[in-house]
């Protein structure tokens, strides 16, 4: 169980998460940052953007969708300033306090979404993972085309999507979530200006895509 199981629960009401709810329904960024470190799968997927994401020393980079800051954190280290966003504004403020007590002080956490990143100044690249796929569950190819739109108006050189996808042809339709086709995710990628460089396949359902222009 990780991060998408307590937001497909919360998604009908479209609204931040209160302490209440959260200690109410008992799963907390503490259980998604322990649940995502024993997720073998998830950690091959981190392990692939991490070590081929196109990202140099200088550059600003956007990770949408951030949740409790793991990759955000992970890519501080690579670049000049990390930009994390969430529509879910418990998650970004767990993750300022991971920042804080961890001294990393080149990542920042605020309220953001595909459609509308909240993001003023330049960024170079663009880190979507394990959150771009919900986009695509909950509207289908159109939503997912506005959300890859609103990512590409940022102008950044690079896109990585890290996330759900259909790797394979569906055996059975899944009654929790509905996952785009890669090739729909590479294509809209296509349409907004991109080029495919690279794509990884970590499971049938898991994979990276590595898109410049």
């Amino acid at each position: 169980m990780i991060r998408e199981t307590l937001i497909h629960q919360y998604s009908l009401l479209a609204l931040p998460m209160t302490d209440t709810e959260r200690d109410c329904h008992g799963y907390t960024p503490m259980d998604y940052d322990s649940d995502s470190e024993a997720d073998e799968v998830y950690q091959r997927c981190l392990s692939y953007l991490l070590a081929h994401a196109p990202i140099e020393p200088d550059d600003v980079v956007l990770d949408i969708g951030t949740g409790t800051g793991i990759v955000a954190f992970e890519l501080a280290s690579k670049c000049d300033h990390v930009i994390g966003r969430d529509i879910y504004d418990e998650w970004p403020r767990y993750a300022r306090e991971k920042a804080e007590q961890r001294g990393i002080e080149n990542v920042s956490f605020s309220h953001g979404s595909f459609r509308e990143p909240n993001v003023d100044e330049p960024v170079d690249v663009v880190i979507a993972s394990y959150a771009l796929y919900m986009a695509y569950d909950e509207g289908g190819e159109d939503e997912l085309r506005a959300a890859i739109g609103g990512l590409a108006s940022l102008n950044s050189r690079c896109i990585v999507i890290a996330d759900k996808m259909r790797f394979a042809p569906v055996q059975s339709p899944s009654d929790y979530e509905t996952l785009p086709p890669m090739g729909t995710v590479a294509d809209l990628l296509v349409d907004a200006g991109f080029t495919i460089t690279d794509i990884e396949i970590i499971t049938k359902s898991v994979g990276v895509i590595i898109a410049t222009r």
